[in-house]
């Protein structure tokens, strides 16, 4: 496939072709495989298609000439006069708005405003993939405050991987919080995303600035003048006319009335020229403003999303390091047996042990949060399932299992995708298990429709036997475990344990 190279920065490495039929991929110099030549706005090339990404690219064509160097004379020949002197008049007389065109288009800024956002995004793919995770926004106080106090248990409890995993939490939500603050309001954007990257609209703004400038000036040399031809206007009816003082004062009021003139014409002239300018920028910001405010709001609204799940997850991964490590720290078990907490460590343990402590009837604002954080910690813990399979027996000893290994897992069993499909939106499952080898089950079908429904649901296979062919396919279908199926209780529980665990 070819297309054209319409946005790169040799910064991040990332840029974006778009081909004949205006689809657009995003690219990687990674995937650059011209040694040659490295990638430039404008160039021709030729790649492989994976999904939105562009990969083995190389060039097919160098970056096209720019407009000036295409309308510009040829190697000897003379440049046209006629032609400069039309451009540096074309100021003075009424310029259509199309006059003023755009350097970059309007998706072109925001992929170059946001590399960073978008190299970030690129570089937590690992992290995208993941369905685990903790909402940061609401759960920040809590968690710093268990961490905080936790270590006052144990001072041996930080450690390196666990400080590691917290710095990569906080650098997450300072990205995420630097994105919002460059997000929030639209105007703002669109001067410093778009119009400050256009150079003729720049350059005219800048000549309304001149021109305001000049305009202040004039006025206030006008204003002197007048008051000066006033006062030597004053002196000179007291002076006897033909008499070589008069002649000389007279002389000078008209050279002062000359420049009076000039300061009022210049005036005049810059007020015009200012109009035109004033019409053009407006016509220009009106152009292309719903249109960045459409594409704007789309990108912010679909990075916003994966920078809260970039720190969501990480969130999920602190606490449950932290908590893991809680359980083997003895000043912290001794801590906790002494305040009667017998439950495995957890967030939701903690924040029982917290509330416990507070006048339920005397709730201030910031603990009545605590509540409702409480009551989405309970939420996130009770895992949802979705198991099918046709092997009826098999699915009653996976329910039975399951049961014993968390009594709180809520299990939905079917021998058929029809019948439980429908029913998705409601259940809305943190997990799909389902049987690839199912007869009359397009599977890959099945998982589309369930990602659609419920998007960050995670999916697993259960299998008699693991291929190769299967294994491939648990890649292609982005499975995170294939679980063997088997009728013997202890191996299930050991294998269900493990991947619910």
């Amino acid at each position: 496939m070819q297309g054209k190279i319409i946005v790169y920065s040799d910064q991040t490495g990332i840029g974006k072709i778009i081909t004949r039929e205006k689809k657009k991929y995003n690219f990687n110099v990674d995937e650059w495989d011209d040694y040659e030549k490295t990638p430039a706005v404008g160039q021709i090339v030729s790649f492989e298609p994976d999904g939105i990404n562009a990969m083995a690219i190389s060039v097919t064509r160098d970056a096209e000439p720019a407009a000036e160097e295409k309308s510009g004379p040829k190697k000897g020949e003379e440049p046209d006069k006629e032609a400069e002197k039309s451009a540096e008049e074309a100021v003075g007389e009424r310029e259509p708005a199309w006059l003023i065109e755009s350097d970059l288009d309007v998706e072109a800024c925001i992929e170059m405003h946001f590399s960073d956002i978008r190299k970030r995004v690129v570089q937590s793919r690992e992290l995208l993939e993941q369905n685990r995770r903790l909402d940061f926004v609401r759960m920040e106080r809590f968690l710093t405050t268990a961490y905080n106090n936790l270590i006052e248990i144990d001072h041996s409890f930080e450690n390196y991987e666990l400080a590691e995993i917290r710095q990569e939490l906080l650098e997450a939500n300072s990205a995420y919080r630097s994105f919002k603050s460059r997000t929030d309001y639209i105007q703002n954007a669109y001067e410093k995303v778009f119009l400050n990257r256009q150079s003729r609209y720049k350059e005219l703004r800048a000549r309304l600035e001149l021109n305001r400038s000049k305009i202040a000036k004039h006025t206030e040399n006008a204003a002197k003048l007048e008051k000066e031809i006033k006062q030597k206007g004053e002196t000179l009816k007291k002076l006897r006319a033909g008499t070589e003082e008069h002649i000389y004062l007279s002389n000078e009021i008209k050279i002062l009335k000359r420049s009076h003139v000039d300061a009022i014409h210049e005036i005049a002239k810059l007020t015009e020229e200012n109009r035109l300018y004033i019409d053009l920028l407006d016509n220009f910001y009106k152009m292309h403003y719903e249109r960045f405010k459409k594409s704007f709001e789309e990108f912010t609204k679909s990075y916003d999303s994966l920078m809260r799940k970039i720190q969501d997850v990480l969130a999920y991964r602190f606490d449950s390091l932290m908590w893991k490590k809680a359980n083997r720290s003895k000043p912290i078990q001794s801590f906790f047996a002494k305040a009667g907490i017998h439950d495995e460590f957890s967030a939701v343990t903690y924040m029982k042990y917290y509330l416990k402590t507070l006048d339920s009837s005397k709730l201030n604002r910031q603990n009545q949060e605590l509540m409702e954080l409480m009551q989405y910690l309970e939420a996130q813990t009770k895992k949802r399932l979705v198991c099918i399979d046709d092997d009826t027996e098999f699915l009653g000893m996976v329910k039975t299992v399951l049961g014993e290994i968390d009594r709180d897992i809520k299990v939905v069993l079917s021998t058929r995708t029809e019948t439980v499909l429908p029913d998705l939106k409601n259940i809305q499952p943190h997990i799909l298990i389902i049987n690839p080898s199912m007869r009359g089950v397009d599977v890959e079908s099945v998982i589309e429709y369930a990602r659609k429904i419920v998007p960050d649901i995670e999916i697993a296979f259960f299998a008699r036997r693991i291929s190769r062919e299967l294994l491939l396919f648990a890649k292609r279908c982005n499975t995170a475990a294939i679980i063997p199926k088997t009728m013997h209780r202890s191996e299930l529980d050991e294998q269900l344990r493990e991947y619910i665990d």
